[in-house]
């Protein structure tokens, strides 16, 4: 709970609006565009975080990739193989670390709106913090 030895809230913590509910099934499935489930539960500053920080992951990634397999296509005709595999070795690792850290962000956005939507709606008061990926 959030709450000091004398009853009183910590500093930062956020009281929701009296009467406002949330469904956090709806919030959750609104979260499979990374983003929404925090514009349904009011939260745009959050919002915006989730969405562009799984878009500035995921895109690259794919970008990556793509441009890599240009590359690695002109070094393989050019009968450079050496360049090529250390070239592929490193875009896929790039490519993995990128990718495996926007599913996390985006995971991370389902989860918070869910536990956003279930804390305003038992009207408690939530930490405020910025959670990573809390299960």
């Amino acid at each position: 709970m959030a709450r000091q030895a004398m009853g009183r809230p910590v500093a930062g913590a956020v009281r929701p609006r009296v009467g406002r509910r949330r469904d956090p099934r709806v919030a959750a499935v609104l979260s499979v565009v990374p983003g929404l489930g925090q514009l349904y539960n009011l939260q745009p500053v959050k919002a915006a975080f989730f969405l562009l920080a799984t878009i500035l992951t995921i895109g690259p990634a794919v970008l990556l990739i793509t441009a890599g397999e240009r590359l690695g296509t002109t070094l393989l005709h050019r009968g450079d193989g050496t360049a090529f595999l250390l070239l592929a070795l490193g875009s896929v690792i790039v490519f993995l670390a990128l990718f495996l850290l926007g599913l996390a962000f985006w995971a991370s956005a389902v989860v918070d709106a869910r536990r956003t939507a279930i804390e305003i709606s038992e009207q408690r008061l939530s930490s405020g913090r910025w959670w990573f990926f809390r299960l």
